[in-house]
C-alpha cells in the first residue's frame, strides 16, 4: 500500500520557498522581491489536482502576506483568481517544465504587483514612470522565480517519487517493474 506524499511534498516545498523568498533580500539592480511562493503555488495549479492545489495556493498566500507584511488575504485572493485563469488556460499548457514556470510565473507576477498596489496603496499615478519601471523589474523577477521555483518542484517530484520515469534502466516501464 502506498501513502500519499502529496501533502508532505507540498509543505517542504511551500516551506522551502518561503524560507528562499525570506532570506534573498531586494538589490539595487532586483529593487522588487522575488516571489518563490507564488511559483511554487502555480506549480501545483499546473501540475496536480484541485484539492492539492488550493492547499498550495491558500499556503503561499497566507505565507507571502505573513512574510511581506501585506494586509490578510491580498495574496491569497490574487492566488486563487490566477488558480481559475491557469485552469482555464489548462489546455495550453503542456507540462510543467522550467520554461512554461518562466513564462508564466513572468506574466502572473506582472499582474500580482498591480493587485498588491492596489491593495496596499493606489497612489500609484504619482509617478507614472517609477510604476512601469518596478512592474518590468517584477517580470524580470517572475522570470527568475518560476524557473528557479518549478526547477526545485520537479527535484522534490522526482526525489518524492511522485513522477516517474518513462522507462526504468532495464527497459521496462515503471507500470511493469512496480
Amino acid at each position: 500500500m502506498r501513502s500519499d506524499l502529496n501533502p508532505a511534498v507540498i509543505g517542504v516545498t511551500i516551506l522551502m520557498a518561503a524560507l528562499a523568498q525570506d532570506l534573498i533580500r531586494v538589490t539595487p539592480w532586483l529593487p522588487v522581491k522575488v516571489n518563490f511562493l507564488t511559483a511554487v503555488a502555480l506549480f501545483y495549479i499546473v501540475s496536480r489536482t484541485f484539492l492539492p492545489a488550493l492547499a498550495a495556493v491558500v499556503w503561499a498566500g497566507v505565507l507571502t502576506d505573513a512574510l511581506g507584511g501585506l494586509p490578510l488575504f491580498c495574496t491569497t485572493s490574487f492566488l486563487l483568481f490566477a488558480y481559475l485563469l491557469v485552469h482555464f488556460l489548462r489546455g495550453f499548457i503542456y507540462r510543467a517544465d522550467v520554461l512554461t514556470g518562466a513564462v508564466l510565473c513572468a506574466l502572473i507576477s506582472l499582474f500580482q504587483m498591480l493587485w498588491m498596489r492596489i491593495w496596499v496603496d493606489f497612489s500609484c499615478a504619482a509617478d507614472l514612470r517609477h510604476g512601469f519601471i518596478m512592474l518590468g523589474y517584477s517580470i524580470v523577477a517572475g522570470a527568475i522565480a518560476g524557473a528557479s521555483g518549478f526547477a526545485v518542484c520537479l527535484v522534490v517530484d522526482s526525489f518524492s517519487g511522485y513522477t516517474k520515469p518513462a522507462k526504468e534502466k532495464n527497459g521496462l516501464s515503471w507500470t511493469e517493474a512496480d
